[in-house]
């Protein structure tokens, strides 16, 4: 079973109150792996962390970035593998993800529950989103 599979499986076991929708995409259009709906919608890409790096395509970095610029919830949660450990990040991780040892998750497993990650994905608000408007 693919890593992605396996964190999917844990997301969805720890956070019931979150009506999920996983998107089996291979357009490769860079939709995020799940939507999911709690308090309001919002985006997630499922990654796991290799190298102390996220991977991500062309188009996950374009539709993460565009789609992040103009205020909608988009995050990225990685596994590492080795630790077991996950992370949950802004969709902003996408400008720079060749390292993110020196980027600080918004939530971390290890010391955080899952009942706020649940509360996290609901409410967390990116700075200073571009208004739509801007960009026409």
């Amino acid at each position: 079973m693919k890593p992605e599979h396996n964190l999917w499986q844990q997301v969805k076991r720890n956070n019931k109150r979150v009506v999920w929708t996983r998107i089996e995409s291979n357009t490769g259009l860079g939709i995020p792996d799940l939507f999911g709906f709690y308090i309001r919608p919002f985006w997630v890409e499922l990654k796991i962390i290799r190298n102390n790096k996220l991977l991500f395509s062309p188009h996950q970095i374009s539709w993460i970035h565009k789609h992040y610029n103009i205020g909608c919830p988009v995050f990225v949660l990685a596994k590492t593998p080795l630790t077991g450990s996950v992370q949950l990040y802004p969709g902003a991780i996408v400008r720079d993800p060749t390292s993110i040892a020196d980027k600080p998750p918004l939530w971390d497993s290890k010391h955080g529950t899952w009942p706020q990650l649940q509360e996290l994905l609901g409410t967390w608000r990116a700075p200073s989103p571009v208004k739509s408007t801007d960009l026409h």
